[in-house]
Parts: structure tokens; C-alpha cells; sequence
């Protein structure tokens, strides 16, 4: 017999206060990640699945075995009010890794959102919920609940490596990670990051048809003209 565990958790982890968490409500997805070195989209094909209003919340990350979601469950065990579960299939292509079930009682424990590199199923129920939902797409297959299972531990998603801790903001557009390292520098570029696109907005509604960086390049740079 195996002694490899067939679950690691890491129940315990820091959550980022409340009041950090309200000052990037509200706040454009673009104008967090220009601020956050114009990096921290999720790729991969993950997209917004239904009631994809605006979020915020600390990253609790999850990590299932094929065809498996054991390690959501026990995850669910440990969940506190604005967590946001970021949940690592290992290539999950034919079947869902959760539904309405399950994550009605995640929206018991107060988690916001769920984001997957895999599927979900149970969309009209999904619907009814106020957790926004993003993954690769709609399975109606069902998984097994046999593990291997990771709960807590950092992984990769959507090109980005995630930790349980960080911020996680969503809106229409995607979701994007802020390194909770990182919270206190983005928040501090954020007030520039909003000074400037309200400038070009102003701009824009006065008339301006193009940025004076075209003209800057034009004259800086070698530039071959097609007749």
C-alpha cells in the first residue's frame, strides 16, 4: 500500500482584511491589472460562466485529481465568508468539477466566487446563486470523489501561480491575482492608474482623436511609408 496522503491541506492561512478587500471594489479589472504590472489576467481559457457581477476576495486554493473533486469538498469544510475558491483540475476535459449542490453550500459558508481551470455543471441552478462562476465551459458530467486532493497549497492556473491568501478580483471582463505582497504597492499606483484614465476620458469627451504618443513615435522612430 501507498503511503503517499490522498489529501494535504493547509486549513490555516492569513485572509486579507475586509477593509483592504473594499478599497478595489468598485474599480475597473483593466485599471488593477495596468496597476499591478499590467500582468495578473488568468489565461487558459477561463471565462466568465454566469452571475459575473464585480467581486473581490482572499484566494482559497484547491487542487483535484482527474475526473475528481474530493479535495473541493474537504475544502468546503474550512471556507470563510469572502473566500474565493480557485480550484486546479488535472485535465479535467469530461466531466464537471462541481454544481449547484456543492456550491450551495459554499454560498452558506459566504465564499464569493469560483474560478476553475475545468468545468461546472447545473447552470440554472448555478444561476440562482450569488457566487460568480468562471471556468473552461459546461460538462453535465458528474466526478468521482476519490482524490488525490490538495487544499490551501499554491498552484498554477490560468498561466498564474496562486496561493491561498491573495487577492482575487473579477468582473465581466475576467478575474485577476494580486500577490498579497503585492496589495499594498498596486493600491498605491492605483490612485495614479485612476488619475490618468480619468484625464484621457476628459480628453476624449472634448474631442481628441488619437494619443500624441503616435506623433512622438512618428518622429523617434525609423519608419518605412508604403505608397
Amino acid at each position: 500500500m501507498s503511503n503517499n496522503p490522498m489529501l494535504t491541506i493547509a486549513k490555516d492561512f492569513e485572509r486579507i482584511p475586509e477593509e483592504i478587500l473594499k478599497r478595489f471594489e468598485g474599480l475597473p479589472l483593466g485599471w488593477i491589472c495596468d496597476s499591478n504590472g499590467r500582468k495578473g489576467t488568468l489565461g487558459g481559457g477561463i471565462r466568465p460562466i454566469c452571475n459575473n457581477k464585480p467581486f473581490v476576495g482572499t484566494a482559497f486554493t484547491v487542487s483535484c485529481a482527474a475526473a475528481d473533486n474530493l479535495g473541493l469538498h474537504v475544502a468546503l469544510k474550512y471556507a470563510k465568508a469572502g473566500d474565493v475558491f480557485v480550484v486546479k483540475g488535472e485535465e479535467f476535459g469530461d466531466c464537471a468539477v462541481t454544481g449547484d449542490l456543492m456550491m450551495g453550500m459554499a454560498q452558506n459558508n459566504g465564499v464569493r466566487a469560483l474560478i476553475t481551470d475545468t468545468h461546472l455543471r447545473d447552470r440554472d441552478g448555478l444561476e440562482e446563486l450569488e457566487i460568480a462562476f468562471f471556468a473552461r465551459g459546461l460538462n453535465p458530467n458528474g466526478p468521482y470523489k476519490n482524490g488525490p486532493g490538495k487544499v490551501g497549497l499554491p498552484i498554477s492556473i490560468g498561466g498564474c501561480i496562486i496561493e491561498s491568501g491573495d487577492l482575487i478580483v473579477g468582473d465581466l471582463d475576467n478575474v485577476a491575482v494580486v500577490k498579497r505582497g503585492d496589495v499594498d504597492a498596486v493600491l498605491a499606483e492605483l490612485e495614479e492608474t485612476a488619475e490618468n484614465e480619468k484625464a484621457a476620458e476628459a480628453r476624449i469627451a472634448d474631442g481628441q482623436k488619437y494619443m500624441p504618443l503616435a506623433d512622438e513615435m512618428l518622429t523617434q522612430l525609423k519608419v518605412k511609408w508604403v505608397e
